[in-house]
């Protein structure tokens, strides 16, 4: 999931409050913390809640921003419930690292966001796993002994509109298009 789809739910309790032009980041999970240094758990694409218990002083949201940074985090939300708003020097640190950070009203649960980013995540996965096994599907039943090469560049051409053709090692056309405007041979080049 994109990041500006968790803007468009209202019941998840999100305000913008800086990274707009980053918002077509890809979420791939959710992990909640306060950890002053939360590196060793985090692998890049998450969204990072936190309760701000981690920040002491205001030098420490650069700290902390300069880390999820570094890790590959997709965005930072930041809950009111601590410190009421969110401090403006956690905005100006995610500015500067270019990370998008969102304010999460008080009355909204982390657990409410988590469940929904992993339902949103889970069912794209979902999605793409079913692709692959139609795929797989389709190069298995297709024709005697799963149709040979002909059938995996039928897919290619069907799935992601790409000519190919299967050459030797010395570059004569073994499989590829054959039929009416399709061009018989690979090109040159």
């Amino acid at each position: 999931m994109r990041l500006r789809a968790l803007l468009e739910n209202d019941t998840l309790g999100l305000r913008l409050l800086g990274g707009e032009s980053e918002l077509d980041r890809t979420v791939r999970g959710v992990m909640t913390t306060d950890l002053r240094d939360p590196s060793r758990y985090l692998s890049g694409g998450e969204l990072v809640l936190t309760g701000l218990a981690w920040r002491r002083e205001p030098e420490d949201s650069e700290r902390f921003v300069r880390i999820l940074a570094a890790a590959g985090v997709a965005g930072l939300a930041a809950g009111e419930a601590e410190l009421g708003a969110v401090p403006e020097d956690l905005v100006l640190a995610c500015g500067r690292h270019r990370l998008p950070l969102f304010s999460v009203v008080e009355d909204v649960a982390f657990a409410t966001i988590t469940e929904h980013v992993v339902r949103q995540v889970s069912g794209e996965r979902a999605g793409d796993l079913a692709a692959v096994v139609d795929r797989h599907r389709r190069l298995m039943t297709s024709g005697p002994a799963g149709g040979g090469p002909e059938v995996a560049l039928d897919l290619l051409r069907s799935d992601l509109d790409l000519t190919a053709w299967v050459l030797s090692p010395t570059g004569r056309r073994i499989a590829g298009p054959t039929a009416a405007g399709a061009a018989a041979e690979p090109p040159a080049a």
